[in-house]
């Protein structure tokens, strides 16, 4: 019986131009990066890293296409944060790192839910930082301290017409920064 690595180094022309170390060391910290945007905790998501290269390294055979292996990799990713998730929340409780109690969890359906609502919130405060500057400053006064456009103008000494205008720029494009990178 041949050892698996052998195996895979019969399949890797086949299915991925890189090696499974090549693999490794490309995506790593992306998967580490996305483990962390789903749990919000280091050490679990790093758990998932190795949970993450472990099924990949098993199912590597399922990989069709060599071109598309990120996005398998960051698929296989996401969907072991959520069963991370879904064993803690088995227990019917989640710690969430805003609030320093436990919170019960009512169903899978709201767990993904609530995993998507904190990766699309950790993406978005990721790509403020993107955006010109003028912009990150009344994206980050109505965002995060939550004022209105008239606060923020007298705060800025700027008309509200101003204030108004670079707020709805900076979320056109972070909408288009993020649902890009999503589908990407």
């Amino acid at each position: 019986m041949e050892s698996r690595g052998d195996y895979m180094d019969i399949m890797e022309p086949y299915t991925s131009p890189l090696t499974f170390e090549e693999m490794y060391e490309q995506f790593h910290k992306l998967i580490y990066h996305i483990a962390y945007n789903i749990t919000k905790d280091v050490h679990l998501s790093q758990d998932i890293v190795q949970e993450t290269f472990l099924k990949a390294y098993l199912k590597i055979e399922t990989l069709l296409d060599g071109a598309k292996v990120k996005s398998w990799l960051t698929s296989i990713a996401r969907c072991t944060a959520i069963d991370f998730i879904r064993k803690r929340s088995k227990r019917h409780e989640i710690c969430f790192e805003d609030h320093e109690e436990l919170h019960p969890i009512q169903d899978d359906q709201s767990l993904e839910v609530e995993i998507e609502a904190r990766f699309l919130k950790s993406s978005i405060q990721d790509h403020i930082k993107i955006l010109p500057e003028t912009q990150q400053e009344v994206m980050a006064l109505k965002v995060t301290e939550d004022m209105s456009d008239s606060e923020i103008a007298r705060k800025l000494n700027l008309p509200p017409s101003t204030v108004k205008t670079r707020f709805h720029r900076a979320r056109k494009q972070l909408y288009s920064i993020v649902y890009s990178k999503e589908s990407a």
